[in-house]
């Protein structure tokens, strides 16, 4: 839920409004064809949210936002139902007691936002880059929208938000085949069609949530927000020396983290264990020495690495990478 402010200006089909004052990112006003854009540019970052008023009470976002946060304590005037899919990053949110939790490539989170309660104290986004689709549903609005529109449905807003957050938190289901499908699809959609096509996977998510029994849905793992952000510091580590040859072990211990805590918050956050992330960064950083390093041989690239075995290297290039270092090299050096 983000506020703006009144500047705007419209360009090609769509409103462009500058410098997110975070307060109210729903309208009840429709949108342009394009949607309507919300910037924001500053030193710790920027952001860019296209938001699509679908039909009364309900509304697409898709957000891309490379900044370190873009919260701001807001008090709903009304009550909504929020849906969030993560496409690509990471979103950290401070809970009470001072835990953190995330949402994480390919999860989807549902929230029930009243205006009785503040659910977050705090956001970050820890790698400063997020990219996804928020679906926001006024509760009150969207369901006599849906009670005309789709009544054959019988989608029950109260009943979604009593099931999946009956104790107040927030319900994050990890990435599984059945989100992916709904929302692989709306990250490339003909705007020849979007609002309709929008309109029908809106459905299909809320029928697809209506089934869910929420005692068989994990809630988020909770962090403290010390493992948070030494595990961030771990993150950042790897990120700049990409041919650690440091075990696990190793940076639980430089971080002053235990191992297990280290394993589960770094999965939260990457998306992806730290053993495959590490050689991940490997390859990416051999990739970029193959194109900008004509005088390494592969075996030499391959030893920094930390591969004494060329082929051993070639394979576990290719299982990241998907060619042979040979092939990557003739193609892009």
């Amino acid at each position: 839920m983000i506020a703006l402010t009144n500047q705007k200006k419209v360009v090609e089909g769509m409103d462009i409004l500058d410098a997110m004052r975070f307060h109210d990112i729903y309208s009840d006003r429709p949108s342009p064809v394009n949607g309507t854009v919300v910037q924001e540019a500053g030193k710790d970052g920027s952001g860019e949210m296209r938001c699509f008023q679908i039909a009364p009470g309900i509304q697409i976002t898709y957000n891309d936002l490379s900044m370190d946060s873009c919260f701001r304590p807001i008090r709903f005037e009304k009550d909504f139902l929020q849906i969030n899919h993560c496409l690509e990053g990471c979103y950290e949110c401070e809970l009470e007691g001072g835990s953190v939790s995330f949402l994480g490539e390919g999860d989807l989170c549902v929230d029930y936002l009243s205006k009785d309660k503040q659910v977050f104290l705090g956001s970050r986004i820890p790698l400063k880059k997020y990219r996804g689709i928020t679906v926001l549903l006024e509760m009150e609005t969207a369901q006599q929208t849906l009670d005309q529109g789709f009544q054959q449905a019988h989608i029950s807003l109260e009943q979604i938000k009593d099931c999946l957050c009956s104790d107040g938190r927030s319900l994050i289901i990890k990435s599984k085949h059945e989100i992916d499908h709904i929302f692989s699809e709306l990250y490339s959609v003909d705007e020849r069609i979007q609002v309709p096509y929008f309109w029908i996977k809106v459905i299909e998510l809320l029928l697809f949530l209506s089934l869910l029994d929420g005692s068989a849905v994990c809630r988020p793992q909770q962090f403290s927000a010390d493992i948070s952000k030494r595990t961030q510091e771990v993150y950042q580590y790897i990120i700049e020396n990409p041919f650690t040859k440091d075990t696990i072990q190793d940076l639980a211990c430089m971080f002053g983290l235990a191992e297990s805590s280290l394993k589960r918050c770094f999965k939260s956050i990457a998306g992806a264990s730290i053993g495959t992330f590490v050689k991940t960064k490997r390859m990416e950083a051999a990739a970029e020495l193959l194109a900008s390093e004509p005088a390494l041989n592969i075996g030499e690239i391959g030893s920094v690495a930390g591969y004494e075995n060329q082929s051993k290297f070639s394979a576990a290039f290719k299982s990241v990478m998907g060619v042979t270092p040979q092939a990557y090299r003739h193609k892009y050096s």
